[in-house]
């Protein structure tokens, strides 16, 4: 399990530091107001995109220590279960947020998924690896 939980922790602490990065500059440069809809509107908190990568990370390395020592195949299970979270986590920004942040928050979303998903697929068995003999 060590060997799944470094790249978990990797990637995560990675995509919080870019996802603040990105914030930054949707704020700073593109003069995007990161406000939730609702009455009245709430402003989205400065270092949450960080906070939530890293609880995201976290809340991934749950889902795949679950996955690695309950399924077969960890590494096609992962990759199932986390790409289908990362393409329903598209849909709340929309909902939740005015267009022009729905999409800052959407690649911010495209980043960590990218960082993350594939590093902990990478540490997981594929299935074949077990049967096969070292």
């Amino acid at each position: 399990m060590k060997k799944v939980f470094r790249p978990v922790v990797v990637a995560s602490l990675i995509a919080a530091v870019i996802n603040q990065a990105i914030y930054f500059v949707a704020v700073g440069f593109f003069s995007v107001e990161f406000l939730l809809n609702s009455a009245p509107p709430s402003e989205i908190p400065l270092f949450a995109p960080a906070l939530f990568s890293v609880f995201q990370g976290v809340l991934g390395g749950v889902v795949v220590a679950w996955i690695a020592t309950r399924t077969k195949n960890p590494r096609n299970t992962w990759l199932a279960i986390s790409l289908a979270a990362l393409a329903l986590s598209f849909t709340p920004g929309f909902i939740a947020t005015a267009l022009q942040s729905a999409l800052w928050l959407n690649a911010m979303h495209v980043v960590a998924g990218a960082l993350i998903i594939p590093m902990v697929a990478l540490a997981l068995d594929n299935g074949q690896d077990a049967a096969t003999p070292r």
